[in-house]
Order: structure tokens, then sequence, then C-alpha cells
């Protein structure tokens, strides 16, 4: 490639990451709003982020091979093209079943666009200090736009609707396609490497059952045949998965890249800081809309401290990585990550927004530091004819910690705020005249998050009890945040520890002759 190519590939490359990770954060602006049109339960809403981040974590290694194998243009434009296809037809839904599967289907889009991106990267800028300054750019451009998402979104919510943050995906990737179709060089093909169809089935397959017990263990009962028949399913379903990447010929996973140094640590951080931080992103911003009673605008604006320091610190942090080791910077990264978390919590019925401007800040920054360092990290692991699978390795790593994260959390906050709506419900005197119904319809909005805004789902002949109402949900809306975060901040810690003890065992290991 040459003159203005690699700048070319660049840009496509930014703009169409910017637009995959937008759309796994932006809906965070959107949930209250999809909630209230489609009048769905914490299981529709948690839906509505994992569906698109289960397809990118089931077949992004898939799509992987494929580039490697077939060409990295023709299915970076294939991807943008389903991918633009299924944002106009998420804009069209009429139920929140259908937003979710076609929001799958949009996932499947990104994760071939995922799959392409870092190898196209790779390929354009050769040079060591070039490549390194263009993932500088890249993975600020992945940090803005993971944290940018609520306010961008806050902004199309309250102007034009929840569906304006589908429709203005339409003319960006019909123009990133037409571009990338006519200018963007084609890279070389790796021969040889077969589709690993029956991985890619175990994986998704394992996943999505994972998933849905976290969603339905509330409602099923955790010790029920359903919930227990869908744990064991997700297991076996892995385990199966991690089996047959030691047996086929033409694994989506490298064994000799998972024995590689660093490997353990990188994966470890990887899953960790998706599935808390940026987890907890949407429960935050359903408590601030809930029980602030927010805009989505004014929530996104709100969430400004993460999306500055995360994009400062993506942008300056290559200057620190060539000085400081992945196995020093990722693990302090993740600590600061952690300690944005804990810092969320605490929070009181009293609390307002500033509340949580120390937590964004210190999180923000562990969030943009660990977002560039793994995607530079994530090279060291394959040759570069192999980028395509050592890229999206990491890429469903974070995927699989989004997926859980969300599902996990949001089991976690709906249980909680249920509970303590149900217990503030059962202390009101006169509330037995609402009736079983409405009853049912106040605790299933309260465990949704909705806060002061509950008094919904109750009939305006009872609206002199809306006050202590909207109080209950209010303190439900609190509990259920405090739950997530601190169940967040011991899954930080934990793999804080985890990845340091194992970039440890790696240096002790190859320092040992």
């Amino acid at each position: 490639m040459r003159g203005r190519r690699p700048t070319l590939v660049l840009s496509l490359v930014s703009v169409a990451v910017f637009m995959l990770m937008l759309d796994t954060t932006v809906v965070t602006a959107a949930l209250a709003d999809i909630r209230a049109d489609f009048d769905s339960s914490i299981d529709g809403l948690q839906w509505v982020v994992d569906a698109y981040a289960i397809p990118l974590a089931g077949v992004l290694l898939t799509f992987a091979t494929f580039g490697d194998r077939f060409g990295r243009k023709r299915l970076f434009v294939t991807g943008m093209t389903v991918f633009t296809a299924s944002s106009l037809a998420l804009a069209l839904s009429g139920s929140v079943i259908q937003l979710n599967l076609l929001r799958a289907v949009q996932g499947v889009g990104g994760a071939m666009l995922f799959a392409t991106a870092l190898p196209l990267l790779a390929v354009a800028f050769p040079e060591a200090r070039e490549r390194a300054k263009a993932i500088g750019v890249y993975g600020a451009v992945m940090a803005a736009a993971s944290v940018a998402g609520p306010v961008l979104g806050g902004a199309l919510v309250t102007q034009l609707g929840w569906r304006s943050i589908f429709t203005v995906n339409v003319p960006i990737g019909l123009v990133v396609a037409g571009i990338a179709l006519v200018r963007m060089p084609e890279s070389s093909r790796t021969s040889g490497r077969r589709t690993d169809w029956l991985g890619s089935l175990l994986l998704i397959g394992g996943l999505t059952s994972g998933v849905f017990a976290l969603t339905r263990g509330n409602a099923l009962g955790w010790t029920s045949a359903t919930a227990l028949t869908l744990v064991g399913a997700s297991v076996v379903l892995l385990a199966a998965f991690a089996w047959w990447q030691t047996t086929t010929a033409h694994p989506l996973l490298d064994l000799f890249m998972v024995r590689k140094p660093g490997f353990a640590g990188t994966a470890i951080v990887s899953v960790a800081y998706m599935g808390t931080l940026m987890a907890a992103a949407n429960y935050l911003a359903v408590f601030m809309i809930g029980a602030f009673g927010l805009s989505p605008l004014e929530m996104g604006l709100r969430l400004l401290p993460i999306s500055l320091t995360a994009f400062v610190a993506a942008a300056t942090i290559a200057v620190l990585a060539k000085r400081v080791p992945i196995g020093v910077s990722l693990p302090i990264t993740m600590g600061m990550v952690t300690l944005g978390m804990w810092l969320l919590g605490g929070v009181e019925i009293t609390s307002d927004w500033t509340h949580f401007i120390p937590g964004m800040v210190v999180g923000g920054l562990g969030l943009g530091a660990i977002t560039a360092l793994a995607q530079a990290a994530s090279l060291t692991f394959a040759p570069a004819e192999d980028a395509g699978m050592t890229s999206a390795t990491f890429a469903t790593l974070r995927q699989v910690g989004m997926a859980m994260g969300v599902a996990g959390l949001g089991a976690l906050f709906s249980s909680t705020a249920r509970d303590t709506a149900r217990s503030g419900l059962a202390a009101l005197p006169g509330v037995q005249s609402i009736g079983s119904g409405h009853t049912t319809a106040f605790l299933d909005a309260a465990a949704a998050g909705a806060g002061g805004q509950v008094g919904d789902a109750v009939p305006n002949e009872f609206a002199t009890l809306a006050p202590a109402l909207a109080d209950v949900a209010n303190r439900a809306a609190v509990d259920g945040l405090n739950a997530a975060i601190t169940l967040g901040t011991v899954v930080g810690v934990m793999a804080t520890l985890f990845a340091a003890a194992a970039f440890a065992r790696d240096a002790l290991r190859f320092i040992r002759p």
C-alpha cells in the first residue's frame, strides 16, 4: 500500500469500529424508552445488549479465518452491508422480541467487521512504529465510542426517539461500504485453513445457554429444572468447545498462541473490564433516568467524565506502553477500573449525580488505557498472517465479558430491587387496595429500574399513593445499583489479582534457565 492507502484504511476501519462500539453502548440511553414503549421486563432489556454481544463473541473467530483465507476487504464490505441493513430493520421493529432478534443479526455483521479491523491495519502499516500509531488511533476510537454512546444516544433519543440510534447507522454504513468496495486494497490470503463451524456452534450454544440461565434465573428459580438445565448445557457445550479445539486440525483458537507468555493475563483483563465497568454503565444509565428523572440527553451528559478520561487515556497510553511491559501495565489499569467501580458504589437515596464523578474519572482512565493496551498486546501472540485469528480471539473475549457482565449484574440488580420494592410496598398503609395486577406491574417496573417513573404502573384513582410508591421504587433502584456495583467490584478485584499472578508466573517461567 502506498500514498494515501494506509490512511484510507485507518479511516474506514476507525469509522466502522466507532459504529460497532457505539452500538454496544448507545442503547444505554434508549433502554428506558424501550422499556416504556414495549412494556419490557429487565430480561428483555438485557437481551437488547446481549443479543448483539453473543453473535459477536460466537462467530468472530470464524469470520477471522474467513478473512484470512478469502480476503479481508471482501468480508469488511459484507459485514458493513449486513450491519447497515439490520440497523434499518431495527429502526422499524415492532416488539422487543423482534428488536432482540434483529440485534443478533446486527451482531453477526459486527463480527465480520471486528474480525477484519486489526488485520487490515496490520497489513496497511507493516512498520512497527507506524503500526503502533495506527493502533493508538484505533484504541482511542474504540474507547471514545464505548463511552460516548450514552451521550450521543441521549441526544438522539431526546430529540428524535430511540429508533434514531439505529437509523443514523444507515447513511454512514452505505458511504463506508461504497468507499471500501472501490478504494480499499485487498489483503493477501492464507491458504490451507478451514472454517471450524462446529467450534462456532458449540461456542454460541454455550454462551447463549449461560446468558439465558443468568437472565431467567430470578423468574424461574435458581434451583428450578429449567435453570439447572441451562447451566448444565452451558458447561457441557463450553467444555466440548475447549475439547474440540484440542482435537480438530483447523481450530478457531490456535493453542500455540494460548501457550505464549502474557496470553492468560491479557485474556483475563479483556473479559473483566467489559464485564465490570462497561456492563455496569448500562444500569447506571437506567438508574439516572429512573431515579433522578433525567432525560436521556441529560443522563448522557452526566456520563461525560467517563468519555473524556477514557479518550485521553487511550490516546496517550501508547507512549507509556513502550516503557512499561504489559505484565505491569494491564494489572495496574485493571486495578484502576476496579477502583472506579468501587467509587461508584455507596449510593444513598439522597445522593445526586455528582456522587459518581470520582468513580467515572478513575474508571474512565483505566478503561481507556486498557482498551489501547489490550489492542496492541493482542497482535503479539501470532504472526502477521494470522492477525485475524489473534485479534478476533481477544475481541471474542471482550464480548463474552460484556454478555456475561450484563446478564450477571442485571440479574442481581433486578432481584435486589424487586426484594426492596416488595418489602417497601408491604409496609405502605392502604396499598392492598391497589390490587394484585397493579402490584405485580409496580414490582416489575421497580425491578427494571423505573425508579420515580414507576407511577405509570399505578392507576389514576390511587394517585395519592404515588409519592410513597415513587420513594419505594427509588430505594429499590438504589439497592439494585449498589448490589450490581458491589458484584462488579468483587469480580474486578479477583481479575486484577489473577491477571497479576498470570503475568508473574510467565515472567518467572521464562526467566529461569
